[in-house]
C-alpha cells in the first residue's frame, strides 16, 4: 500500500484543496524538507530540527495563526523526546512574546488523519490566536 502523507478529505476547499490536491500527486510529504515548496511564509525562527512559520492559510477567525514543524518526518507521538517539546517550547514562546500573543491554543494531531482530520500527517504544532470573542473551528476527527 502507498505511504499517505496528505489528506485530501481534511483539507476544506479553495485554494488550500487545490494545493493538496497537487501535493498528493506527487506521492511526497509537504512538510519534509525537501519538498517544502508549497508553503507560502518565511521561516520566522528555527531551533533544534524544529521552525516556526506563519501557516499560509489560516483558520477563520485568527489573529495569528503559526505552526512549528519539524524538520524530520514524524506522524507519531511517541516519537517525540524529550529534546522536540523543549524546541517547541522554545518556538511558542518566542511567537507569543513577539507577536504579543494575549491567549490562545497549542495544539497537535498524531497518527491517522482519517482518525485526526488534518491534511498533513507530519507532525506539526498549530499555535492559535483568536479574535477577541470569537471561536476558532480545529477540527479533530
Amino acid at each position: 500500500m502507498k505511504k499517505k502523507f496528505v489528506n485530501i478529505k481534511n483539507a476544506g476547499k479553495g485554494e488550500y484543496k487545490r494545493v493538496i490536491e497537487k501535493i498528493t500527486k506527487t506521492g511526497k510529504c509537504p512538510f519534509c524538507k525537501e519538498n517544502f515548496r508549497y508553503h507560502k511564509k518565511p521561516i520566522l525562527k528555527k531551533r533544534d530540527g524544529w521552525f516556526l512559520t506563519e501557516n499560509s492559510w489560516p483558520y477563520k477567525n485568527a489573529t495569528k495563526h503559526l505552526i512549528i514543524l519539524g524538520e524530520k518526518h514524524r506522524e507519531s507521538f511517541s516519537e517525540l523526546k524529550k529534546k522536540d517539546f523543549e524546541a517547541v517550547s522554545y518556538l511558542a514562546n518566542f511567537a507569543i512574546k513577539k507577536y504579543k500573543i494575549k491567549g490562545g491554543a497549542l495544539a497537535l494531531r498524531f497518527g491517522d488523519t482519517d482518525h485526526t482530520g488534518a491534511s498533513v500527517a507530519h507532525l506539526h504544532f498549530h499555535l492559535i490566536s483568536p479574535l477577541s470573542k470569537k471561536t476558532i473551528n480545529f477540527p479533530i476527527g
